[in-house]
Formats: C-alpha cells, structure tokens, sequence
C-alpha cells in the first residue's frame, strides 16, 4: 500500500476529522454564529459530522464570544470611562447599573432571540458590572438551547436538501447557484435604486 510508505499514514487524518470539524466550527462562531451554527446543522443532515462534535463546538465558540464581549466592556470600556471625561456622568451610571441588575436575566435571554440584540447587550452587561457568574450561568444556558434548537432545525430542513440535491446533483447545483444569483442581484438593484433616489 502506498500509505504505508508515507511518515503519517493518510488513514491517520481521518480519525482527526473531527477535530478539525470541531475546530473549524468553533472558530466560525466568532465571526458569524448563527451561519456556523446553521453550517453544522446541514453537515449533521448530510452524516458529515456528529452531534456531540457540532454542538460542542458551537455551544463552546458561542457561550465563550458572549464572555470576552463582557470581558472586553467590564475590562476595557469601564476603565476608558473612568479615565475619560464621561466620568461626570458616574450618578447616571450607577443609577443604570441598578436598573439593569434588576432586569438582567430576562434582558439577556430576549437579547439572544433577537438577531442584533446579543453585541450591545453583553457589552451593556459587561460595563454595568451585571455580577459575573449571573451573566455565564444565563447566557451558557441560552446558549445550549440555542444551539440545540438552531442544529436541530438546520438538519430537520437540510435533510431532504440534501437527499434533493443528491437525486439532482448538477441540476440542483445549478438552480441553487441561479437562485443565489437571482438574490444578490435583487438586493444590489435595490441599494442602486435607494442611492439614486439620494
């Protein structure tokens, strides 16, 4: 055999590919979660990863953003504050620093519901001072659900895409290029048409 003439036998990458799965995923997170989350679902639909290795990676790469965002405004943003010329508006501050540790729980879970909300929310949360193991215990929780949720929907409606596009291969290729195509022209028309009426 070939391989075994090579210093790392190729069968060696497969018994790693999920790793790499994993990885790959739960760096895609950082950037858009949602699409790697919906990303993962569609391999699961395909058998192109398991379960354990898409949730994982997903629920970890998801929960640890939502903590460096309050890192980085508990850390980052309070220090600027206290340094800056804002300072004079501390009352207002503690005042909403309050407000928000009263409401925390619930804001936070809304906010994961709702596409644009988590980015302001958690640095809100972070520059509030809402207590630390408060902000992992309810975003770690909504985090889990979401994930599971958001897979589970991916590979229920990627399962008969993928069986679809099987059965059709080029043909189905072809329409879901066309149709991509279709939609991103729209959208540029649009944009071109708002920039013209300006």
């Amino acid at each position: 055999m070939m391989t075994e003439l090579l210093p790392w036998p190729v069968q060696n990458l497969a018994a790693w590919m999920p790793v790499w799965q994993g990885a790959g995923f739960f760096l895609a997170t950082f950037v858009l979660e949602d699409l790697a989350t919906l990303g993962a679902g569609f391999l699961l639909a395909a058998g192109a990863i398991s379960w354990p290795v898409a949730f994982a990676a997903c629920f970890l790469g998801i929960w640890l953003g939502d903590a460096g965002l309050y890192a980085l405004a508990r850390l980052g943003g309070r220090q600027w504050f206290e340094r800056s010329s804002l300072k004079r508006f501390a009352v207002q501050v503690e005042r909403s620093e309050k407000w928000f540790r009263g409401r925390g729980t619930l804001i936070l879970i809304f906010s994961r519901c709702v596409p644009g909300a988590r980015l302001p929310t958690y640095l809100a949360a972070g520059f509030l001072r809402l207590p630390l193991p408060r902000f992992l215990f309810v975003t770690g929780a909504a985090a889990c659900v979401w994930t599971l949720v958001m897979l589970w929907l991916a590979q229920t409606l990627g399962t008969p895409l993928v069986h679809w596009l099987k059965q059709y291969q080029h043909g189905g290729l072809i329409l879901l290029g066309g149709g991509t195509a279709l939609f991103l022209a729209v959208q540029w028309l649009r944009r071109a048409s708002k920039n013209n009426e300006k």
